[in-house]
């Protein structure tokens, strides 16, 4: 149960709680199972906060902080994390679907059975996260950074792992939970469904067949240009998702191309 005096300090304003933070140093905030769902919530100090089975449902997370947080079986649906700082967050078992993650901070951070679908981790930082058992269904990892991170038995059907580094060549700093011969085939571009079939791996296949389905980023900036063509009005036609795509994601999108 949350700290009911914390909680109507967060919601009243977060330059409040910034400052009370700054002058509590020590004070850990109990924000379990708070209803925190569509508000404003950018750069927030939420560092090593119990935020365990919270309600985040819409809100905007923008550049803020949740360093150790606890956000274990929290409901992030359509949340808004757009450079936001979760290192070494304990994340597992949350919702984040229809959520936007691009350029967040995850190193270190603990996703494991996270059900991350239709979501945006364009850019973002994964270095030796767990993800282990995690749902990536239909996400855009689009140039994400997921050197070192466990990957056992995370599920990445029909997502776009286009540019996304997965280990780094020098192996031994990379946790030993990481599979290498999935990352080895997702930089092969050019293998043949004969190769495959020479092939005694089965996890290479499975990845190839990954690939195929895969959404491209070409795709992406293609229906984006369908969509907001002149026939169209965007406030009417696109999803609030696809609306924080176009603000957020396609113009550092273009100027990496």
């Amino acid at each position: 149960m949350a700290n009911q005096e914390q909680l109507r300090l967060l919601i009243k304003s977060v330059t409040k709680w910034n400052q009370w933070r700054k002058q509590n140093p020590e004070i850990i905030p109990d924000l379990q199972n708070a209803d925190l769902s569509y508000l404003d919530l950018s750069h927030v100090n939420l560092n090593k906060a119990n935020l365990e089975e919270a309600m985040l449902c819409q809100t905007n997370l923008s550049g803020a902080c949740l360093e150790n947080a606890n956000l274990s079986y929290a409901n992030l649906t359509s949340a808004i994390c757009f450079k936001a700082v979760f290192s070494q967050a304990n994340l597992s078992y949350t919702l984040l679907i229809n959520a936007d993650l691009s350029k967040a901070n995850l190193w270190e951070a603990n996703l494991s059975k996270a059900q991350i679908i239709n979501t945006y981790l364009v850019d973002t930082y994964l270095v030796y996260a767990n993800l282990q058992e995690t749902n990536l269904t239909n996400s855009y990892l689009t140039g994400a950074n997921l050197r070192g991170a466990n990957l056992e038995s995370a599920d990445f059907s029909c997502t776009d792992l286009t540019a996304t580094q997965v280990n780094d060549l020098n192996k031994k700093d990379v946790i030993p939970s990481v599979n290498p011969t999935f990352s080895d085939c997702i930089e092969q571009q050019n293998l043949t469904n004969e190769e495959i079939d020479d092939t005694d791996s089965q996890v290479v296949k499975q990845a190839f067949n990954i690939k195929k389905n895969m959404i491209t980023v070409g795709d992406l900036v293609e229906s984006f240009h369908e969509e907001t063509s002149q026939t169209f009005s965007p406030s009417n036609n696109l999803t609030s998702l696809e609306s924080l795509w176009i603000r957020t994601q396609l113009e550092a999108l273009y100027q990496a191309s």
